[in-house]
């Protein structure tokens, strides 16, 4: 089944905030793969995909090594290979900008105070 929430609009959102950021659109091979992982994104922001499917970067990562024992804070702990760190970090900084549009364009109060809009903004600040 096909979400909705994931089409010509979000694509767009995404790419305008790359744009916004001084990214450049690079060949057709490249920005069709990063509308793939715009898709990609926002299933894996969820929680519905665990990683792509599709046209990837880099390989999913090998799942040989020995899995670190529990800690504290282990069901917050993600190891992130160097090569995927840009990556990740430009995700992050496209999530905390997106839900700074959110609370900007918020209808429901004037000033960003409503509970989504507080959330929203804290979301961001971690995500910075």
């Amino acid at each position: 089944m096909s979400d909705h929430r994931i089409g010509l609009d979000l694509f767009n959102d995404v790419l305008d905030v790359l744009d916004r950021h001084g990214f450049t659109r690079g060949d057709d091979e490249h920005a069709g793969r990063a509308i793939f992982l715009i898709g990609d994104l926002a299933r894996i922001y969820e929680g519905a995909q665990d990683h792509p499917f599709g046209p990837s970067i880099n390989p999913a990562p090998s799942l040989q090594m020995a899995p670190e024992p529990p800690g504290p804070d282990s069901r917050d702990a993600v190891t992130v290979p160097v090569s995927e760190l840009k990556a990740v970090l430009l995700a992050l900084d496209t999530a905390a900008d997106d839900l700074r549009d959110q609370a900007e364009l918020c209808t429901h109060c004037p000033d960003q105070s409503c509970p989504a809009c507080q959330s929203r903004l804290r979301d961001a600040q971690a995500y910075d």
